[in-house]
């Protein structure tokens, strides 16, 4: 194929070094420019060479070219570009005649449809089948071609790929750019699983398809990946689908596929395969072409013999060769052509000899159209002399040799004859006169030239000569155009338009059935044995040249090859024509309806006749040039139609046979003999008697035994051989489409024998032809027939007929036919093909039922492009409307298909947060919870923590979404892997409003503005509402939550319904677009895309709710859970209501919104905003609203030990991440104007923006405080925050981090929320933890001369900031008495360090040094006598934080504060004192009042400015000295906000310092007491949390302390079996009182407390014995006998099944872990069956018995993979069984006692409990156990698993803990009295929060820890 690399170098000017030859030789890989090829996509050739890669040496540019090499320099690509040979495309190729086809129409093929064109297939089928064997090898005319395969291919091609041919080289410059304007857009791909071409272009000598390069095929998964496809028999099968519909369209195109291997099959990482066209197919092998009939050379006849004299052929390899080609022109194999040249050689007659040139009879006179048949019983010589003058000649002749005595003379005699010749030069030289030169016809015809003597016409040469034809008139056009100016061409008939034409119908006249069946005659004459003889002189036909005993020498003559008469070439019946006749359906139907009597074919007739018009149009075509017309075809048809249904009739047909073989409409003389006239007694057969049968004329059945009989005398004596039965392989006719596309069929079976056998096929040698991979993998199936799966048997079967014997291949050539031949009907179906193969009836391959909804899935995925989310939402959604339909019948094997195109679409950023919204629940409900955190939990994570998904992205932290993760991944590894960032989102949002924060624009005033009512405080000091302008913010926060925000969930503290996915308030608001977008959360439910600012908000919300409540039921009854929450609080709204504790989420804090937005107001320009910086920051404000209500809901849901333990630890743990950074250490609004303490005093401190971010954080932890109580503060948070400010273990002076900076931040601001919630009590026994373990840690790093802080000033000055108004807060707390108690040491400490830095100042130090060294500390005497380290490079640090303003700002409200005891406490007061004086000296010039700004605290709160007004005397009262605090500070009640701050508006919010804190609004109390919550922790419920959040996550251990924590009770009898939900917060119960209850988990009360089962299902009649949860549907599975399938959502029974037989009940049941749905079940007779509760009916039934006596079978347990279950029977005896195929793996007597109970966890381990006391852990297939555990006293009757533990319970009520690993260890604990009572029956572990469900023999279930 070194052409074809030389081709493409010339014809696509592409540089020999930018192209590489492809192994095999079948494609060249050529590197081009990606602009080069996408004008090419459009048409355009682009003109001169293709570019070079520039900097590329040649060397480089060959790796590029290697396959396995994937990066390419940018802008280059490579393309493959097959080639095809146009000289190799110069054979002719039979398109044949398509059936009209109904699967075009686009309706879905039912089974009648398939019946139908099945019986109409298999009809033609046949009668194909007997017109090539008894009609076909009859008739050699040549039939008459549709086209050349050039056309063919060419035309096919552009179908395929739906673009024209791009001209190139010669005669190209037509294509210009102004035609190519013009022309229509490229059409698609007819199957979008053909590999699509990039171009079609067409040289003078090559035809090229360029197709993109193949980075992967099926090759390389087989070879390289064969896990991929291993273990799955579906994704070979879906392969097999993709394959076969590409075949199926390129069939349908005309195009055949080629000899496909794995290289032809394209592959993704997704199995998406996509077939590449093997054109190479179609190019003939030299050995095979048929060449252009040009030449005489050309067409001179080629055998398999070697060139031999005459005489030798009675050698016997000449007689076996002779006697082979007999046989094959006898029955049909050669042509009457290819036979005749045969015997003319075999002569020894030589091409181009005039003497001795081959010779072929004349057929007919051309007198008339077709011209008349010639007699071929008599020579040419005998028909043009007479009998007259040959009986002349010979008695003349005969008289001249008696009379000269027999030839004894010298001279040569005169021997009786009748003609001296067969062909004689001058004949010769006369048939060839227009190509003879004049010289050489005037030495043999005539001296003098007279050009006009010889014949003008073919009539007339004809007539004129007495000699036989020469082979010239059959095949060269030539002939008949003169070389001689003077001599006009010779004339052709006028029935033909040409030489060429002429040459076609002669030939085919030759072929024709009239000849075949009387040149046997003909041959007998010239070569045979009436030559010679008496049948010579009988025939006339007495040669010279064979009775003068050749006494004179010669080198031509007569040669007579047989000496016996030649047998009769076999000619089918005449009514056997190509195509079948149409049997139109009336007619069929009139055959059904006829009773059967004897007058039928009497009916037939008349029907017949009476539907030929309708029948005509679907005749089968003739395929000639001239259409068929006239009454006398359509009777000739309706006679074809009377032959297939009337006996005796079978030859009536009148059709010419010449007509039907060869195409061309010739009339014949004799072909009438016989159908004409017998079409008169075949109709007169139904009027004559009735049983008469009238014969054919002419009949004579004996005729076929007497040709038998003379063939036999042939080949014995005349070529000394025996007769041999025919061999089946016919004459090898045209070429035909449907050999290649039979051939296509059989690739494809080779191919998926590849697959199969994909380890052995590799010995066969790269590129093998076709036949050799066939045989090769033939003999694979034969060997090995176990290796093929079991799905792929028939195809294999059916496409390489594995069953048939093996015979040779009828082609070992690339380029033929089929490698065999297919029977036209194989068990009822015709021939394989890709539409039979594809159709559901024809179970030749078993594709699964899904399979086509699948395609279509992937199809829709696949040819949608996605380039925003608008695109990226409708896709996501159409794939969704698709998704049920295929979840409801797709295995775990389909899964595994579909799930790669889930995985692609959350991973791409257009469509991630849709698909995780739409298609996670119904996919992650398919696959299980085991399998879902294996595929979906990255992906998951990845769109949590991309922030590009920001548009919807808030669907993904809405409740009902979440608890769709909770359910579908099960609830530990979403608390352990998603819950973080859903949480993240809560600290982490505002990140992304930085930029704009730091523009001041209006949108980051709206966040601070929602971002703090009824929060508490971020920062004590903060900005403090006024009272004066409510409406306001109020405006502001209708922006945008109003329907769903929380500003009225102060009304709903507990009691929100949990059933909305988002909670809806009774707002009397108007709803806002926002709600709308939160709304379309509904699109589940409506396909309209609701926009933002869409009316019908009830609608909308309606919608959410409804949706939501369908998947929240999913999740394991959180509905119940709500009507629980709404019960047990219901009695404390009323006194809840106006507390304001509970709306911690609100996210509004007016004070900080009034404080920043005044500032914007003032002119930074920033009102033109852009819409979609205010459309993105209104989608983060939804999703801050969104995840914060989430996080409520959650806690709740959880529990206390889990909502500790993962949701408080990570917000503590965000807390922190809040105040990273030096921007979120950054004060509010903006910086430029004033000090950070300049706005008036410490209390009237602007936020930070840390502030701000840690607002949702500090909402939800104090949410989390409210739902259990105050331990939660105490116990949790407070230790977390000492360990934030705990000292560093360094022990010397280090630098601070920027985490732990921030930690002490975090811990300053969330001490000030604890404060407030503490009670008195409370906050005295703590306040020296507070004192030691958090104030003087953080006044110790504050107030540090050797400890720098990263954020530098800025960060301690926050710090300080906030730690002063902490220390003021606790001060007003408990008073000054407290404060001289209890912190003294804390406001000295602070206080101090204003000494140390003026002392330093003062002896100003400053560093020496200008290297930085961190170690450079200097030891400084100061004037208490003391000596401190000091680092000198910190003195600037220091002196920018405590200065003579913060002096001030400290020291007046502290001696407000504290009066004269702070100068008890303060050593340093007067200092202080002094500074504070020194700075008001330099403010007093501004002109500043100094009294407007010293602090002034207020006797009582502050009024909620939203008009919830907090209760002032429970604010204050119950505080230590509160109240005289208050009076003693002098300062009005009622100051306003509306005051005027001399400082301006940034400082004029907060004009009064209320309860001294910074809570804006309802938050300025002193003290807040803490809601009384049913959930609250008291009893046994707090010693158990208390000692949950102390324990390890990682503790892998179970620890059971009988702590009792809940009672369920309600069942009348003994409880037989618990199983817990996935959720762990609802459980199921059955019980022998014959019901199964539902029951929720939630704590309640201090251990005592009773709850009410949530649902009774009452629908059994006996004992229940099993209870559990199908993990897909979650639906529940309850047994008694027989099984219940039951919604636990509403009580509603699904499915019941019944036992089999009454008298053998179901006696065990186990249900299988997703993604199978099904049940397994067990009866007593030992019999095991599965039920899918989606379909009726059963899977499978198996037998375990075996012929064992091994009892009942009391426990099932199912492998988690679902592959293997194992049954326990009473006699102790264990089976266990393979779930696929239903064989027994293993059978042993595991104990000695009944099996109790089996569970089967992950890594094949057995778990088993018997009667016999012993607990016994298994490896499935290992002999001996594992480990062996023995109870002393009762047998282990319940047991669960605990991780790698196993809890067990026996009926004396002990609990035992056992481990599965390395060591064994087990430990026992009775159970006490006062914890449980009754028997023990029952035990369930709930894994993630560590509790037991007990159940009792007395109906009694008990949660203990």
């Amino acid at each position: 194929m070194e052409g074809l690399l030389q081709s493409v170098e010339r014809d696509l000017s592409i540089d020999s070094r930018q192209l590489a030859l492809a192994p095999g030789g079948t494609h060249v890989v050529a590197l081009v420019p990606v602009r080069w090829l996408a004008n090419l996509r459009e048409r355009k050739l682009p003109p001169g060479p293709c570019p070079r890669p520039e900097g590329l040496g040649e060397a480089e540019t060959r790796t590029l070219l290697q396959r396995s090499v994937q990066k390419l320099p940018a802008g280059w690509t490579r393309v493959e570009v097959h080639g095809l040979r146009k000289q190799k495309l110069a054979y002719p190729l039979v398109l044949g005649s398509s059936p009209p086809s109904e699967e075009h129409s686009g309706l879905p093929e039912t089974f009648t449809r398939f019946m139908r064109d099945t019986a109409a297939q298999n009809y033609r089928n046949l009668w194909h089948g007997a017109y090539h064997a008894h009609g076909r090898p009859y008739s050699h005319s040549n039939v008459p071609l549709e086209g050349s395969a050039l056309d063919a291919v060419r035309q096919a091609l552009q179908k395929v790929f739906g673009c024209p041919f791009l001209q190139v080289g010669k005669g190209a410059q037509c294509l210009s750019p102004a035609r190519e304007a013009p022309s229509a857009p490229r059409a698609g791909i007819v199957c979008p699983n053909l590999l699509r071409a990039e171009a079609l272009i067409e040289s003078p000598e090559m035809l090229y398809v360029i197709y993109p390069h193949v980075q992967y095929c099926l090759h390389d998964v087989v070879t390289f990946s064969p896990a991929k496809l291993s273990n799955s028999h579906a994704k070979v099968l879906f392969i097999l689908f993709h394959v076969l519909q590409a075949m199926d369209a390129c069939h349908r195109q005309g195009l055949a596929c080629g000899a496909l291997s794995l290289c032809h099959v394209a592959i993704d990482e997704k199995l998406c395969s996509q077939l590449q066209l093997d054109l190479s197919a179609y190019e003939a092998h030299e050995e095979e072409e048929t060449k252009p009939t040009r030449t005489i050379p050309e067409t001179e006849p080629q055998s398999a013999l070697e060139p031999r004299k005459g005489e030798e052929l009675m050698y016997p390899i000449c007689q076996e060769e002779l006697r082979s080609l007999v046989l094959d022109w006898v029955h049909g194999r050669v042509s009457n052509f290819h036979y005749l040249m045969q015997l003319n050689w075999l002569a020894g007659r030589r091409w181009g000899d005039p003497n001795y040139h081959p010779v072929l009879p004349w057929v007919v006179d051309f007198t008339t159209e077709n011209g008349r048949f010639r007699d071929l019983r008599k020579s040419k010589f005998r028909l043009n002399k007479g009998d007259k003058q040959l009986d002349f000649t010979y008695e003349m002749t005969r008289q001249a040799f008696v009379a000269s005595g027999g030839g004894s003379g010298g001279e040569p005699p005169h021997v009786p004859h009748h003609i001296s010749d067969v062909l004689s030069d001058i004949t010769y030289y006369v048939y060839t006169a227009r190509r003879t030169p004049r010289a050489v016809l005037c030495g043999h015809v005539r001296a003098q030239w007279e050009p006009h003597e010889y014949p003008a016409s073919m009539e007339r040469m004809q007539s004129w000569t007495p000699d036989e034809c020469i082979p010239e008139f059959y095949t060269d056009p030539t002939i008949f155009r003169s070389i001689h100016p003077d001599m006009p061409d010779l004339d052709v008939p006028a029935w033909c338009s040409s030489g060429e034409d002429f040459v076609v119908a002669h030939r085919a006249l030759l072929e024709s059935r009239e000849v075949s069946q009387d040149l046997h005659h003909w041959i007998d004459l010239t070569f045979g044995y009436k030559l010679q003889g008496k049948e010579a002189v009988k025939e006339k036909n007495v040669c010279l040249h064979l009775v003068d005993n050749h006494t004179h020498l010669t080198s031509y003559g007569v040669v007579q090859l047989f000496d016996q008469p030649h047998p009769q070439r076999l000619v089918g019946p005449p009514a056997l024509t190509p195509e079948p006749p149409v049997i139109p359906r009336p007619l069929i139907q009139r055959v059904r309806e006829t009773s059967g009597r004897e007058d039928i074919p009497c009916q037939l007739a008349d029907g017949t006749n009476g539907l030929v018009l309708e029948a005509t149009p679907c005749e089968a075509p003739w395929g000639g040039d001239r259409p068929l017309g006239g009454d006398d075809d359509l009777e000739q048809a309706t006679e074809a139609l009377d032959s297939i249904s009337l006996a005796g009739k079978a030859a009536d047909q009148p059709c010419p046979s010449s007509l039907q073989a060869s195409g061309h409409p010739f009339s014949s003389t004799s072909t009438t003999r016989l159908g004409r006239r017998n079409k008169a007694g075949g109709v007169d057969s139904g009027d004559g008697d009735e049983g008469k049968i009238v014969l054919p004329e002419g009949f004579n059945p004996l005729q076929a035994l007497e040709e038998l009989e003379k063939f036999g005398n042939f080949m014995a004596r005349g070529l000394c051989g025996k007769m041999e039965a025919p061999e089946q392989c016919p004459a090898k006719p045209a070429l035909k489409l449907t050999d290649l596309f039979q051939r296509d069929m059989q690739a494809l079976g080779v191919l998926v024998a590849e697959i199969v056998f994909a380890a052995r096929v590799r010995m066969l040698r790269p590129h093998a032809p076709l036949w050799e991979r066939f045989l090769t993998v033939r003999g694979f199936c034969s060997r090995y027939p176990k290796e093929i799966p079991i799905p792929l048997q028939p195809v294999l079967e059916t496409l390489l007929q594995l069953s048939e014997p093996m015979g040779s291949p009828l082609t070992k050539r690339q380029g033929a036919g089929p490698l065999f031949l297919y029977r036209p009907i194989s068990w009822g179906l015709p021939p394989p093909s890709p539409t039979q193969l594809l159709s559901p009836y024809s179970s030749v391959v078993t594709f699964p039922s899904y399979f086509p909804s699948l395609y279509k899935f992937i199809l829709l995925y696949q040819t949608r492009k996605v380039e925003d989310e608008v695109q990226g939402r409708e896709l996501v959604f159409q794939l969704w409307q698709q998704l049920d339909g295929i979840l409801q019948e797709i295995t775990p094997e389909g899964l595994e298909i579909l799930l790669p195109f889930v995985l692609s679409l959350m991973s791409e950023d257009h469509t991630a947060v849709y698909t995780a919204w739409y298609l996670f629940e119904p996919i992650a409900r398919a696959l299980g919870p085991k399998n879902a955190n294996k595929y979906l939990l990255k992906p998951l994570i990845g769109a949590y923590e991309n922030p590009c998904h920001l548009h919807g992205r808030f669907y993904l932290y809405t409740d009902c979404f979440v608890a769709q993760l909770m359910v579908r991944l099960g609830l530990q590894p979403f608390l352990s892997h998603l819950l973080p960032h859903v949480l993240q989102v809560l600290a982490g949002v505002e990140t992304s409003q930085e930029k704009t924060k730091c523009l001041g624009g209006t949108t980051e005033d709206e966040e601070i503005g929602e971002g703090d009512e009824g929060q508490g405080p971020c920062a004590f000091g903060e900005a403090i509402q006024m009272e004066g302008d409510p409406g306001s913010s109020g405006l502001e926060l209708l922006d945008y939550t109003s329907g769903v925000s929380f500003h009225d969930q102060t009304d709903l503290p507990e009691s929100e319904d949990f059933q909305a996915g988002l909670y809806v308030s009774g707002s009397p608001q108007p709803q806002e677009p926002e709600a709308l977008s939160l709304g379309r959360l509904s699109d589940k439910s409506s396909t309209s895309d609701a926009s933002l600012g869409e009316d019908r908000p009830g609608d909308e919300i309606g919608l959410t709710r409804d949706k939501s409540s369908q998947d929240l039921k999913q999740s394991e009854g959180s509905e119940e859970e709500e009507e629980e929450e709404d019960e047990e609080i219901v009695g404390q709204e009323d006194e809840q209501d106006s507390t304001p504790a509970v709306s911690e989420l609100t996210l509004s804090d007016p004070g900080v919104s009034t404080d920043t937005v005044l500032p914007n107001d003032s002119g930074n320009g920033e009102e033109e905003e852009d819409l979609s910086d205010q459309s993105e920051v209104k989608e983060q404000k939804i999703l801050l609203d969104t995840a914060c209500k989430t996080v409520r809901w959650l806690s709740a849901k959880l529990g206390p030990t889990v909502t500790s333990r993962y949701v408080a630890r990570n917000l503590l743990r965000l807390l922190t991440s809040c105040y990273v950074g030096a921007t979120r250490q950054q004060f509010m609004g903006s910086s430029s104007d004033t000090s950070p303490l300049s706005s008036g005093n410490i209390y009237q401190k602007r936020p930070v923006l840390g502030d701000v971010a840690s607002v949702p954080v500090l909402g939800c932890l104090m949410h989390i405080a409210c739902l259990y109580g105050e331990p939660v503060l105490t116990y949790q948070y407070l230790p977390y925050i000492s360990y934030l400010v705990a000292p560093g273990g360094g022990g010397g002076p280090s630098r601070l981090n920027s985490r732990k900076e921030a930690g002490l931040l975090a811990a300053v601001t969330l001490t000030q929320k604890i404060i407030v919630y503490l009670s008195d009590t409370t906050l005295m026994d703590i306040l020296p933890r507070i004192s030691h373990e958090v104030l003087l840690p953080v006044l110790s790093s504050l107030t540090s001369l050797v400890t720098g802080f990263p954020g530098g000033a800025q960060a301690r000055t926050v710090l300080c900031v906030k730690t002063i108004s902490l220390i003021a807060l606790i001060c007003l707390r408990i008073g000054q008495e407290m404060v001289q108690q209890h912190l003294s040491e804390t406001v000295a400490t602070f206080f101090q360090v204003f000494s140390l830095v003026h002392e330093l100042q003062c002896q100003a130090l400053r560093p020496d040094t200008p290297s930085p060294n961190e170690g450079h500390v200097l030891e400084v005497p100061f004037s208490d006598g003391q000596q401190r380290a000091v680092d000198p490079a910190l003195m600037d640090e220091l002196q920018k934080v405590f200065t003579l303003e913060m002096a001030y700002m400290t020291y007046v409200p502290f001696s407000c504060l504290l009066g004269d005891v702070i100068q008890k406490i303060v050593p340093n007061h007067g200092l202080v004192g002094q500074l504070a004086g020194q700075y008001l000296e330099s403010a007093s010039p501004v002109g500043q009042d100094p009294m407007n700004l010293a602090p002034m605290p207020s006797a009582s709160p502050e009024q909620d400015p939203q008009g919830r007004g907090v209760n002032h005397d429970d604010g204050n009262s119950g505080t230590f000295g509160s109240v005289l605090v208050g009076n003693r500070i002098q300062i009005p009640v009622d100051t306003q906000p509306e005051s005027p701050s001399p400082l301006g508006p940034s400082s004029g919010v907060c004009g009064s310092v209320g309860g001294l804190c910074e809570m804006g609004g309802e938050e300025n109390s002193l003290k807040r007491d803490l809601p009384r919550c049913a959930h609250g922790l008291s009893g046994n419920w707090l010693a158990y949390w208390q000692y949950e959040i102390g324990v390890s996550q990682h503790d892998a251990h179970f620890h059971f302390h009988q702590i009792r924590l809940q009672s369920f009770l309600g069942h009348s009898g003994a409880v037989k079996c618990v199983a817990p939900l996935g959720n762990e917060d609802f459980f199921l119960s059955g019980s022998k009182d014959r019901t199964v209850r539902l029951w929720p988990l939630y704590n309640c009360g201090d251990g005592t407390s009773e709850t009410a089962p949530r649902l009774i299902y009452s629908q059994h009649r006996k004992s229940i014995f099993y209870v559990s949860q199908l993990e897909a549907s979650q639906q529940v599975v309850s047994c008694d006998g027989t099984v219940h399938v039951w919604d636990p959502f509403t009580g509603k029974t699904v499915r019941t099944v019944e036992a089999w037989d009454s008298r053998v009940p179901l006696t065990a049941v186990a249900v299988m872990s997703a993604p199978h749905t099904s049940i397994t079940l067990a009866s007593a007779d030992s019999t095991l069956r599965f039920v899918d509760c989606r379909k009726p009916g059963l899977q499978h039934e198996f037998r375990l018995g075996g012929g064992l006596n091994a009892g009942l079978v009391r426990s099932l347990a199912v492998s988690p993979s679902g592959r293997s279950v194992v049954a326990g029977f009473s006699s102790g005896f264990m089976v266990l069984l393979d779930t696929r195929t239903g064989l027994i793996l293993r059978g042993w007597p595991a104990h000695e006692g009944d099996i109790l109970q089996i569970k089967a966890v992950e890594g094949s381990i057995l778990i088993s409990s018997s009667s016999d006391h012993s607990l016994t852990i298994w490896k499935e297939l290992d002999q001996k156990p594992t480990h062996h555990y023995k109870s002393p006293s009762d047998p282990i009757h319940t047991f669960d698993l605990y991780g790698s533990e196993v809890v067990t319970g026996t009926v004396a009520n002990k609990i035992g803990v056992c481990s599965m690993m390395e060591p064994p260890s087990q430990a026992t604990t009775k159970l006490s009295s006062e914890n449980f009572r009754g028997t023990l029956t029952s035990l369930a572990v709930l894994p993630t929060k560590r509790h037991l469900l007990l159940g009792s023999d007395n109906g009694a279930i008990r949660l203990l820890a």
